[in-house]
């Protein structure tokens, strides 16, 4: 299976704050994941990274 385009890139102030609005409109993961084409592991370590919420379940 071919890596996401961004795959060990750094995540962009832009990228960050996708990610935090996706999570606050509850967005499944595996969309956030394909919408930043990163993989679904990189959305949730970035999340928990961020304070988001280490409690959200993997969807």
């Amino acid at each position: 299976m071919a890596k996401p385009s961004k795959h060990g890139k750094p995540w962009s102030k832009q990228e960050i704050a996708s990610l935090k609005e996706h999570y606050r409109k509850g967005t499944l993961h595996r969309v956030i994941a394909a919408q930043l084409k990163r993989t679904l592991v990189a959305v949730e370590s970035k999340a928990m990274e961020l304070g988001l919420s280490s409690r959200r379940r993997r969807k």
